[in-house]
């Protein structure tokens, strides 16, 4: 009779844990949290999300970690550190880079796989490096964009 007691409680708690009511949907009144721009499908739920930089993807499985995060914006620029962590697998989101950065008109310069996931996109004006590392349980996520540098050289 006791083991039905904890586990009618157990399942009571993790149905309210899953209720909006109860905390299952994200508050966003924080100010200073971030609000992603959710790219949605006509057939369910958001599959990605536009964070601080409106032209990079991300999946919608890796959170936002805004303490390793680091972000510089001026009138001209948008440049910095996007951190975030989940739980899926590395391949996995190298794929999903390798994909969805084109559509955002970035283009593929060059990158590592295996081991090490390194990503490195250009446009015009900017870069954008996209770090992938395995973690015990979770993976981190880290997409640095930066302006593009023009060196005037004396001939």
């Amino acid at each position: 009779m006791k083991k039905l007691m904890w586990l009618s409680a157990l399942l009571c708690l993790t149905m309210m844990a899953c209720s909006p009511k109860y905390g299952g949907k994200a508050d966003f009144s924080d100010p200073d949290r971030v609000t992603p721009t959710e790219d949605v499908d006509a057939a369910g739920p958001a599959l990605s999300s536009y964070y601080d930089f409106s032209d990079i993807l991300i999946p919608r499985e890796m959170k936002l970690d805004p303490d390793s995060s680091l972000l510089f914006e001026t009138t001209n620029l948008k440049a910095g550190r996007l951190r975030f962590k989940g739980w899926v697998d590395p391949v996995s989101l190298f794929d999903f880079f390798m994909e969805n950065m084109p559509r955002d008109n970035w283009r593929l310069r060059s990158y590592f796989k295996y081991g090490v996931y390194l990503l490195v996109f250009e446009k015009p004006d900017k870069d954008c490096i996209v770090s992938i590392q395995k973690g015990t349980i979770n993976s981190w996520l880290e997409v640095w964009v930066t302006p593009r540098v023009v060196h005037d050289r004396p001939e």
